[in-house]
């Protein structure tokens, strides 16, 4: 048996939610889904840092599989900025001019490449982690992938994936899963407390688990918590993206040059369409 954890990070423990599935041979069970605090214990940083490496205890007497701690961890926050963005900030910080002339664009200095990436083959534009609200859990995750980092050593904690942690993008991973969801022009969000995006969350997770098949076992609670809030719902979706992750059916660099700049940008690791089936 193996686990997979699933984080959707805020900038607060308030709105943090987390998953916990295990899967064995031909079936999955999720053993947690936890939104604000987890067992009576807000869900902080150093739980994260401390479940991730397999330290903090699941309910009753279930350990974290045969690795130990979880086989992968699928966060949903940017684990890095956009290296124009990075290199314009430490001239303007050392008094130089910024790296681009007036009235032009300032995309450059917006997006990772990941974020084009995203784009393109999943039709959703990620927030901006340089100008958007986004780049609050993106602080707080670079200082719990920086504890890992220290906690771990000299196991490395690369920033593409390719180690115990990778980036996850719940909405556009949906969108891949589940594209018979998104053929209208403008779909109702699952966002929110509305009663649509309630609406919205349940549609989805019927959808989500007729595609697992009938080997997947959620709770009634659980699945209650996953229409409840889209943290809860989003969480599931990362402990899923991460099991992705983990057998090598999502959508890595493509080139030299995107893994390249994705070990400092980050990468948000896309689930190949359709491939739901493959994950038990």
């Amino acid at each position: 048996m193996v686990t997979t954890l699933g984080i959707d990070l805020a900038s607060k423990p308030a709105n943090t939610a987390l998953c916990v599935i295990a899967w064995e041979s031909g079936s999955a069970t999720v053993l947690a889904v936890a939104r604000s605090s987890w067992n009576g214990t807000p869900i902080h940083d150093k739980m994260l840092s401390t479940a991730a490496r397999g330290l903090w205890g699941l309910p009753g007497d279930t350990a974290w599989g045969d690795h130990g701690r979880p086989a992968k961890v699928a966060i949903d926050a940017p684990f890095g900025w956009p290296d124009p963005f990075v290199e314009a900030l430490l001239e303007h910080h050392s008094l130089r001019p910024w790296p681009e002339t007036l009235d032009n664009p300032r995309a450059p200095f917006e997006r990772r490449e990941t974020d084009r990436f995203v784009k393109a083959h999943a039709g959703k534009q990620p927030l901006s982690v340089s100008t958007d609200r986004i780049a609050y859990p993106a602080m707080r995750c670079a200082v719990i992938l920086g504890d890992l980092a220290e906690q771990l050593a000299p196991e490395p904690i690369p920033r593409d994936g390719r180690g115990l942690v990778a980036e996850c993008y719940p909405d556009a991973a949906l969108r891949l899963w589940l594209p018979d969801l998104w053929v209208t022009a403008q779909p109702d969000s699952y966002k929110g407390t509305t009663a649509s995006a309630h609406a919205r969350r349940r549609v989805i997770l019927t959808a989500l688990l007729d595609a697992l098949g009938p080997t997947f076992d959620l709770s009634t609670d659980y699945r209650d918590a996953c229409v409840r809030t889209d943290d809860a719902l989003d969480a599931l979706v990362c402990a899923l993206v991460a099991r992705a992750v983990d057998r090598r059916i999502t959508m890595p660099p493509e080139s030299a040059a995107q893994l390249d700049l994705a070990m400092r940008e980050g990468w948000i690791h896309l689930p190949q369409p359709k491939s739901l089936g493959g994950l038990i």
